[in-house]
């Protein structure tokens, strides 16, 4: 069962009449019966995965926290001086450290053998023979690498002791499971969202309402948007060898957006369906389109992961003594500047490849996060000489255009990276890079050319029709709440955007034999 399909529609509308019938402290309990439901149907081996990796978590996290209120109790009891409560509060928070250490490795090894399984039995099958092993099968739960993240982070919060261990375990893994936000994150903290999901909410009409919107605007985003997208960009990428010049570029731009119309609209529809119950999910997009930087898109694309990764590694490394030696040692040799931006450097470069890990584990997945890396990289280590090159070439940065261009300039650097990772190997990236060169023909943007894969012209012209929505839209969200200036409208003009909407999703979306509309892109991570 996804967003797509129309088993998920019946499935939520019984959830929400039942979740708004029963008392409102028993309400958390339908949330967890519908989720178990909802994981059931992706079958009952992925489901027995995230139930022993949620009671992994809450045993450990229980642990850490009874060594810590013990500590406290005694600590406080007891006459002890300050040598002893050193002491004491060193060999708990060593046996705590082991603990989660523990804890997080078997999470990780769970995760990797996700990642890596298929690989190593493909690996085997070719070496071995065909049929050898056949009888290996690798089972990946669904939202593996979210939960995951989430449990690490809970458990590191319990050991930095920023909050409390859960003591009821089914309202922790309400927690882990809850359905909306299993499929694609996002990576929610247990401390954000774990109370909203057991206090229980009163039904409330305008909420209700909002929610709905939203996740219409997700499903507009990604059936109308993003599934058409597609199929120009598999139909390029999938035959790549039969075309040649400036057909890759065009596709590659139009990957690009692709890929955000996909995963913002699936996070659009999970916090539309989180609102209607009265949960909100943290903002995973920040129309990233409109930075200016790369180190900003970061903060707009994939919040939740950025914020992640920022917190449970890049801050713990820069604060490494690890990190600090290997700094001194360079500003030793190389000077001041040097050693500090190693600082830079170090935790940056390890944060980015294991971004790449993150997203996949083939070597252009690597490469992806080492682009990405470098340009973060040479971005804040060179500050000062871009700053100093910026006034000699006397450019105002506070002009509109300056604006435009830096927008579009970390557009194009996105689209890089996709093309990175799109074609599936580095080998047929470098093909593909080869065949842009070869036949740079603009004229395919005005000859019709671009009406012969996969998108005839109505459907094409109906395509930048969408985008440009898309762009409008994306504008009156920066400037404020687009769902408060439509209930601000009179009923008459309300309504018609909602049916307009609603048609167009149910009209222009992308369905029919032989399309499969059931996935979105980040379901494979």
């Amino acid at each position: 069962m996804t967003f797509l399909s129309g088993i998920f529609f019946a499935f939520l509308l019984i959830t929400f009449i039942i979740y708004f019938i029963v008392p409102l402290r028993l309400r958390w309990i339908v949330l967890l019966a519908a989720s178990v439901v909802f994981y059931l149907s992706s079958g009952v081996p992925q489901i027995l995965f995230i139930l022993l990796s949620s009671l992994l978590v809450y045993g450990a996290a229980r642990w850490i926290d009874v060594l810590y209120t013990r500590q406290d109790r005694e600590l406080k009891e007891g006459e002890f001086s300050r040598e002893e409560k050193k002491a004491r509060k060193l060999s708990d928070r060593k046996k705590c450290r082991r603990i989660l250490n523990a804890a997080v490795l078997l999470l990780l090894l769970v995760l990797t053998y996700c990642k890596i399984g298929g690989w190593v039995i493909g690996s085997l099958r070719d070496a071995l023979g065909e049929g050898t092993v056949d009888w290996m099968q690798v089972i990946v739960p669904l939202g593996v690498s979210y939960y995951t993240f989430s449990l690490i982070s809970y458990l590191a919060d319990v050991y930095w002791r920023k909050e409390k261990a859960e003591k009821n375990y089914f309202k922790f893994t309400l927690f882990v499971i809850y359905f909306p936000k299993i499929l694609q994150g996002p990576i929610s903290r247990h401390k954000n969202l774990a109370a909203q999901l057991t206090e229980g909410h009163a039904f409330e009409y305008k909420r209700v309402c909002y929610g709905l919107q939203l996740a219409l605007w997700g499903y507009f985003k990604k059936l109308v948007i993003a599934d058409r997208l597609a199929v120009f960009v598999n139909r390029v990428f999938g035959n790549y060898m039969a075309y040649s010049g400036l057909i890759f570029v065009v596709a590659t731009l139009l990957a690009s957006v692709q890929l955000y119309a996909d995963f913002s609209g699936c996070m659009d529809i999970a916090s539309g369906v989180s609102q209607i119950f009265g949960i909100e999910l943290e903002k995973n997009f920040d129309h990233p389109f409109f930075a200016r930087s790369a180190a900003e898109f970061w903060r707009r694309w994939h919040i939740t992961l950025g914020t992640w990764f920022k917190d449970y590694v890049y801050m713990p490394l820069v604060v490494s003594p690890r990190v600090s030696r290997i700094a001194q040692r360079v500003k030793k040799m190389f000077g001041a500047r040097t050693g500090k931006a190693m600082m830079t450097i170090i935790p940056t470069g390890i944060v980015w490849v294991l971004t790449g890990l993150w997203h996949g584990t083939g070597y252009n997945y690597i490469a992806w996060g080492l682009y990405w890396g470098g340009i973060i990289i040479f971005s804040t280590v060179f500050a000062p000489e871009i700053r100093k090159l910026t006034a000699f070439l006397r450019i105002n940065t506070e002009t509109s255009g300056w604006k435009v261009f830096q927008m579009v300039r970390t557009f194009l650097l996105f689209s890089v990276g996709r093309l990175i990772t799109i074609p599936g190997h580095l080998r047929t990236t470098l093909d593909v890079l080869e065949k842009i060169g070869e036949q740079f023909d603009i004229w395919i943007l005005f000859d019709g050319s671009l009406y012969n894969y996969g998108l005839n012209q109505k459907n094409f012209i109906l395509v930048m029709i969408t985008l440009f929505i898309l762009w409008a839209v994306s504008m009156l969200q920066e400037r404020g709440c687009l769902r408060d200036k439509i209930a601000g409208q009179n009923i008459v003009f309300r309504w018609a955007i909602y049916y307009i909407a609603f048609f167009s999703v149910l009209i222009f979306g992308m369905y029919g034999a032989g399309f499969n509309n059931a996935v979105f892109a980040y379901m494979q991570y």
